[in-house]
Protein backbone atom coordinates (compact mmCIF):
# COMPACT_ATOMS: atom_id res chain seq x y z
CA UNK A 1 0.00 0.00 0.00
CA UNK A 2 1.28 3.40 -1.03
CA UNK A 3 1.33 6.05 2.38
CA UNK A 4 -2.07 7.58 2.08
CA UNK A 5 -3.65 4.03 1.93
CA UNK A 6 -0.85 2.96 4.95
CA UNK A 7 -2.52 6.07 7.29
CA UNK A 8 -6.26 5.25 6.16
CA UNK A 9 -6.06 1.80 6.83
CA UNK A 10 -4.44 2.21 10.31
CA UNK A 11 -6.03 5.57 11.66
CA UNK A 12 -9.80 3.81 10.47
CA UNK A 13 -8.66 0.92 12.42
CA UNK A 14 -7.98 2.51 15.52
CA UNK A 15 -10.97 5.19 14.83
CA UNK A 16 -13.51 1.87 15.30
CA UNK A 17 -11.28 0.24 17.84
CA UNK A 18 -11.83 3.32 19.66
CA UNK A 19 -15.21 3.37 19.07
CA UNK A 20 -15.81 0.10 20.23
CA UNK A 21 -13.66 0.17 23.57
CA UNK A 22 -15.27 3.35 24.70
CA UNK A 23 -18.47 1.74 24.46
CA UNK A 24 -17.97 -1.00 26.28
CA UNK A 25 -16.32 0.66 28.84
CA UNK A 26 -19.20 2.86 28.99
CA UNK A 27 -21.78 0.06 29.30
CA UNK A 28 -19.64 -1.45 32.07
CA UNK A 29 -19.56 1.41 34.28
CA UNK A 30 -22.87 3.11 33.49
CA UNK A 31 -24.89 -0.66 34.59
CA UNK A 32 -22.73 -0.38 37.73
CA UNK A 33 -24.71 2.51 38.86
CA UNK A 34 -27.92 2.42 40.98
CA UNK A 35 -29.97 3.75 38.17
CA UNK A 36 -28.30 1.58 35.53
CA UNK A 37 -29.05 -2.14 34.82
CA UNK A 38 -27.03 -4.10 37.21
CA UNK A 39 -27.28 -8.05 38.47
CA UNK A 40 -29.94 -6.70 41.40
CA UNK A 41 -33.50 -7.73 40.90
CA UNK A 42 -33.98 -4.67 43.28
CA UNK A 43 -33.09 -2.13 41.02
CA UNK A 44 -34.66 -0.97 37.66
CA UNK A 45 -33.94 -2.12 34.31
CA UNK A 46 -33.47 1.58 32.99
CA UNK A 47 -31.27 3.92 31.39
CA UNK A 48 -31.46 7.68 31.98
CA UNK A 49 -29.33 10.57 30.99
CA UNK A 50 -29.80 14.36 32.56
CA UNK A 51 -28.09 17.08 30.45
CA UNK A 52 -28.32 20.03 28.57
CA UNK A 53 -29.86 20.42 25.42
CA UNK A 54 -27.49 23.14 24.22
CA UNK A 55 -24.36 20.50 25.36
CA UNK A 56 -25.76 18.41 22.45
CA UNK A 57 -24.79 21.20 19.96
CA UNK A 58 -22.27 22.23 21.58
CA UNK A 59 -20.14 19.68 21.58
CA UNK A 60 -21.16 18.71 17.97
CA UNK A 61 -19.81 22.44 16.91
CA UNK A 62 -16.92 21.32 18.91
CA UNK A 63 -16.18 17.94 17.40
CA UNK A 64 -17.15 19.67 13.52
CA UNK A 65 -13.84 22.00 15.09
CA UNK A 66 -11.71 19.29 15.57
CA UNK A 67 -12.17 17.50 12.52
CA UNK A 68 -11.39 20.38 10.37
CA UNK A 69 -8.31 21.66 12.29
CA UNK A 70 -6.91 17.83 12.43
CA UNK A 71 -8.04 17.84 8.11
CA UNK A 72 -5.91 21.25 8.53
CA UNK A 73 -2.94 19.83 9.96
CA UNK A 74 -2.77 16.71 7.84
CA UNK A 75 -3.48 18.25 4.49
CA UNK A 76 -0.94 21.01 4.94
CA UNK A 77 1.95 19.15 7.31
CA UNK A 78 1.83 15.46 5.81
CA UNK A 79 2.95 15.91 2.26
CA UNK A 80 1.40 12.87 1.63
CA UNK A 81 0.49 12.37 -2.12
CA UNK A 82 -2.93 11.99 -2.68
CA UNK A 83 -3.23 15.55 -1.05
CA UNK A 84 -3.41 17.99 -4.30
CA UNK A 85 -1.59 21.26 -4.91
CA UNK A 86 -4.07 23.56 -3.49
CA UNK A 87 -3.69 26.03 -6.64
CA UNK A 88 -5.03 22.99 -8.50
CA UNK A 89 -8.49 21.64 -6.98
CA UNK A 90 -12.09 22.45 -8.36
CA UNK A 91 -12.88 25.01 -5.74
CA UNK A 92 -9.49 27.02 -6.52
CA UNK A 93 -10.42 26.79 -9.55
CA UNK A 94 -13.89 28.10 -9.89
CA UNK A 95 -13.23 30.62 -7.01
CA UNK A 96 -9.62 31.44 -7.11
CA UNK A 97 -9.34 30.73 -3.81
CA UNK A 98 -9.73 27.92 -1.42
CA UNK A 99 -12.16 26.72 1.19
CA UNK A 100 -11.27 25.04 4.95
CA UNK A 101 -13.06 21.78 2.87
CA UNK A 102 -10.08 21.82 1.09
CA UNK A 103 -8.55 20.25 4.08
CA UNK A 104 -10.89 17.25 4.34
CA UNK A 105 -11.59 16.92 0.51
CA UNK A 106 -8.64 14.75 -0.26
CA UNK A 107 -7.98 11.10 1.18
CA UNK A 108 -6.67 10.20 3.88
CA UNK A 109 -8.54 13.33 5.56
CA UNK A 110 -11.36 12.56 3.70
CA UNK A 111 -12.32 9.19 4.68
CA UNK A 112 -11.25 9.57 8.09
CA UNK A 113 -13.78 13.20 8.48
CA UNK A 114 -16.54 11.15 7.31
CA UNK A 115 -16.06 8.10 10.12
CA UNK A 116 -15.54 11.05 12.61
CA UNK A 117 -18.41 13.56 11.73
CA UNK A 118 -21.75 10.87 11.36
CA UNK A 119 -21.25 9.78 15.61
CA UNK A 120 -19.14 12.91 15.95
CA UNK A 121 -21.05 15.67 14.28
CA UNK A 122 -24.32 14.72 13.37
CA UNK A 123 -25.77 12.71 15.62
CA UNK A 124 -25.46 14.89 17.90
CA UNK A 125 -26.93 17.62 16.37
CA UNK A 126 -29.96 16.01 15.00
CA UNK A 127 -30.47 14.98 18.49
CA UNK A 128 -30.30 18.77 19.48
CA UNK A 129 -33.52 19.11 16.98
CA UNK A 130 -35.55 17.03 18.25
CA UNK A 131 -35.23 18.07 21.70
CA UNK A 132 -34.59 21.34 21.31
CA UNK A 133 -38.20 20.88 20.04
CA UNK A 134 -39.45 18.93 22.92
CA UNK A 135 -38.13 21.85 25.28
CA UNK A 136 -39.95 24.73 23.11
CA UNK A 137 -43.45 22.26 23.53
CA UNK A 138 -42.55 22.19 27.00
CA UNK A 139 -42.36 25.69 27.11
CA UNK A 140 -45.48 26.74 25.73
CA UNK A 141 -47.64 23.66 27.39
CA UNK A 142 -46.06 25.77 30.92
CA UNK A 143 -47.36 29.50 29.11
CA UNK A 144 -43.62 30.41 28.98
CA UNK A 145 -43.64 31.34 25.44
CA UNK A 146 -46.20 31.39 22.46
CA UNK A 147 -47.49 28.61 20.62
CA UNK A 148 -46.76 30.10 17.27
CA UNK A 149 -42.94 29.40 18.36
CA UNK A 150 -43.78 25.87 18.61
CA UNK A 151 -45.51 25.84 15.13
CA UNK A 152 -42.41 27.60 13.76
CA UNK A 153 -40.35 24.78 15.44
CA UNK A 154 -42.60 22.47 13.61
CA UNK A 155 -41.75 23.84 9.99
CA UNK A 156 -38.16 24.51 10.70
CA UNK A 157 -37.02 21.60 13.07
CA UNK A 158 -37.81 18.74 10.13
CA UNK A 159 -35.54 19.92 7.65
CA UNK A 160 -32.52 21.05 10.10
CA UNK A 161 -32.89 17.01 11.01
CA UNK A 162 -32.38 16.16 7.47
CA UNK A 163 -30.06 18.83 6.37
CA UNK A 164 -27.68 17.48 9.28
CA UNK A 165 -28.54 14.13 8.85
CA UNK A 166 -27.21 14.70 5.34
CA UNK A 167 -24.20 16.29 6.11
CA UNK A 168 -22.13 13.30 4.94
CA UNK A 169 -22.43 13.86 1.64
CA UNK A 170 -20.11 17.10 1.79
CA UNK A 171 -17.56 14.15 1.99
CA UNK A 172 -19.06 11.62 -0.47
CA UNK A 173 -19.42 14.08 -3.88
CA UNK A 174 -15.77 15.45 -3.95
CA UNK A 175 -15.79 17.84 -6.00
CA UNK A 176 -13.38 16.37 -8.88
CA UNK A 177 -15.75 13.18 -8.70
CA UNK A 178 -18.79 12.81 -11.35
CA UNK A 179 -21.14 14.99 -9.87
CA UNK A 180 -18.95 17.58 -9.29
CA UNK A 181 -18.91 21.11 -7.14
CA UNK A 182 -22.37 21.49 -6.91
CA UNK A 183 -22.94 18.15 -5.46
CA UNK A 184 -20.58 18.84 -2.92
CA UNK A 185 -22.17 21.90 -2.42
CA UNK A 186 -25.59 21.19 -1.75
CA UNK A 187 -25.14 19.61 1.93
CA UNK A 188 -22.95 22.24 2.72
CA UNK A 189 -25.75 24.72 1.88
CA UNK A 190 -28.53 22.73 3.52
CA UNK A 191 -26.17 22.99 6.55
CA UNK A 192 -25.52 26.90 6.48
CA UNK A 193 -29.39 27.15 5.70
CA UNK A 194 -29.95 24.65 8.83
CA UNK A 195 -27.73 26.81 11.22
CA UNK A 196 -29.64 30.14 10.13
CA UNK A 197 -33.00 28.37 11.19
CA UNK A 198 -31.03 27.17 14.44
CA UNK A 199 -29.82 30.73 15.27
CA UNK A 200 -33.48 32.03 14.73
CA UNK A 201 -35.37 29.83 16.34
CA UNK A 202 -32.64 30.12 19.56
CA UNK A 203 -33.16 34.01 19.36
CA UNK A 204 -36.79 33.48 19.34
CA UNK A 205 -36.65 31.17 22.09
CA UNK A 206 -34.17 32.99 24.61
CA UNK A 207 -35.88 36.30 24.00
CA UNK A 208 -39.33 34.96 25.34
CA UNK A 209 -37.53 33.26 27.94
CA UNK A 210 -35.89 35.96 29.20
CA UNK A 211 -33.00 34.59 28.54
CA UNK A 212 -30.79 36.26 26.16
CA UNK A 213 -26.70 35.50 27.05
CA UNK A 214 -25.25 38.52 29.33
CA UNK A 215 -28.35 40.13 29.35
CA UNK A 216 -28.09 41.80 26.00
CA UNK A 217 -31.24 43.70 24.39
CA UNK A 218 -33.24 41.62 21.82
CA UNK A 219 -32.20 44.50 19.84
CA UNK A 220 -28.60 43.10 19.78
CA UNK A 221 -29.59 39.66 19.21
CA UNK A 222 -31.90 40.75 16.36
CA UNK A 223 -29.00 42.52 15.10
CA UNK A 224 -26.16 39.47 15.13
CA UNK A 225 -29.07 37.23 13.32
CA UNK A 226 -29.65 40.03 10.69
CA UNK A 227 -26.38 40.17 10.49
CA UNK A 228 -25.60 36.51 9.96
CA UNK A 229 -28.36 35.68 7.96
CA UNK A 230 -27.34 38.54 5.57
CA UNK A 231 -24.05 36.85 5.45
CA UNK A 232 -25.41 33.44 4.66
CA UNK A 233 -27.56 35.04 2.00
CA UNK A 234 -24.60 36.72 0.48
CA UNK A 235 -22.37 33.59 0.69
CA UNK A 236 -24.93 31.27 -1.13
CA UNK A 237 -25.55 34.12 -4.07
CA UNK A 238 -21.76 34.18 -4.50
CA UNK A 239 -21.44 30.28 -4.47
CA UNK A 240 -24.32 29.96 -6.87
CA UNK A 241 -23.76 32.69 -9.27
CA UNK A 242 -19.96 31.16 -9.41
CA UNK A 243 -21.49 27.89 -10.57
CA UNK A 244 -23.71 29.23 -13.14
CA UNK A 245 -20.81 30.88 -14.48
CA UNK A 246 -21.51 34.96 -13.87
CA UNK A 247 -20.14 35.17 -10.17
CA UNK A 248 -21.12 38.36 -8.64
CA UNK A 249 -17.34 38.34 -7.10
CA UNK A 250 -14.39 36.55 -9.04
CA UNK A 251 -11.33 36.82 -6.91
CA UNK A 252 -9.53 36.07 -9.68
CA UNK A 253 -10.30 39.27 -11.65
CA UNK A 254 -8.76 41.76 -8.71
CA UNK A 255 -6.66 41.70 -5.47
CA UNK A 256 -9.56 43.81 -3.70
CA UNK A 257 -12.18 41.05 -4.94
CA UNK A 258 -10.12 38.08 -3.81
CA UNK A 259 -9.86 40.17 -0.49
CA UNK A 260 -13.83 40.50 -0.37
CA UNK A 261 -13.74 36.69 -1.15
CA UNK A 262 -11.45 35.96 1.76
CA UNK A 263 -13.43 37.95 4.48
CA UNK A 264 -17.18 37.15 3.51
CA UNK A 265 -16.16 33.49 4.03
CA UNK A 266 -14.03 34.41 7.10
CA UNK A 267 -16.75 36.51 8.76
CA UNK A 268 -19.57 33.23 8.01
CA UNK A 269 -17.09 31.44 9.93
CA UNK A 270 -17.00 33.33 12.79
CA UNK A 271 -20.30 34.10 13.26
CA UNK A 272 -21.23 30.78 12.72
CA UNK A 273 -18.92 29.83 15.75
CA UNK A 274 -19.98 32.31 17.72
CA UNK A 275 -23.42 31.93 17.62
CA UNK A 276 -23.19 27.86 18.00
CA UNK A 277 -19.81 27.46 19.75
CA UNK A 278 -20.28 30.78 22.51
CA UNK A 279 -23.65 30.85 23.04
CA UNK A 280 -24.54 27.39 23.20
CA UNK A 281 -21.91 27.15 25.52
CA UNK A 282 -23.21 29.94 27.68
CA UNK A 283 -26.44 29.06 27.52
CA UNK A 284 -25.67 25.08 28.80
CA UNK A 285 -24.79 26.51 31.83
CA UNK A 286 -28.51 28.08 32.92
CA UNK A 287 -29.33 24.40 34.44
CA UNK A 288 -32.14 24.04 32.58
CA UNK A 289 -31.35 20.19 31.90
CA UNK A 290 -33.78 17.63 30.44
CA UNK A 291 -33.05 14.12 31.63
CA UNK A 292 -33.70 11.33 29.00
CA UNK A 293 -34.78 7.62 30.31
CA UNK A 294 -35.22 4.85 28.37
CA UNK A 295 -35.92 0.80 29.58
CA UNK A 296 -38.96 -1.34 31.31
CA UNK A 297 -40.68 -0.24 28.07
CA UNK A 298 -40.73 3.37 28.43
CA UNK A 299 -39.23 6.32 26.38
CA UNK A 300 -39.38 9.58 28.48
CA UNK A 301 -38.12 13.03 28.83
CA UNK A 302 -38.47 15.47 31.87
CA UNK A 303 -36.81 19.01 32.29
CA UNK A 304 -35.53 20.19 35.43
CA UNK A 305 -37.99 23.17 34.68
CA UNK A 306 -41.30 20.92 34.55
CA UNK A 307 -42.22 22.16 38.89
CA UNK A 308 -41.94 25.76 38.12
CA UNK A 309 -44.90 28.13 38.16
CA UNK A 310 -45.93 28.48 34.48
CA UNK A 311 -45.71 32.21 33.48
CA UNK A 312 -46.88 34.32 30.67
CA UNK A 313 -45.02 36.42 28.54
CA UNK A 314 -46.39 39.67 26.84
CA UNK A 315 -43.09 39.97 24.34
Amino acid sequence: MDTSATVAASAAGVIVLGFWVAAVVYLFSYDKRDNGTTDSESKSHVYSWTFHVESLRFYGMLCFLVVLAAGALVTEKSGIDTIEDPTKTVIFELFGINHSCNWIDHNPVKMLAAMLFLPLVQIPWMLYTVFWHCRVAKSVKTGKVPKWLLNVSRILSPYNFIAMSQLHLWFVNNPNDTYGFTAHYIPYLMFQIAVCFIQLLNVLYLTYMGKLPWGVPTAVAGTYFALFTGTTILYAIFVITTIAGSPIIDATNSKGEELFTNILSLTWGALMVFGTLILSGKERLDGDNITLTIGDGMLQVESSSDEEIPTSSSR
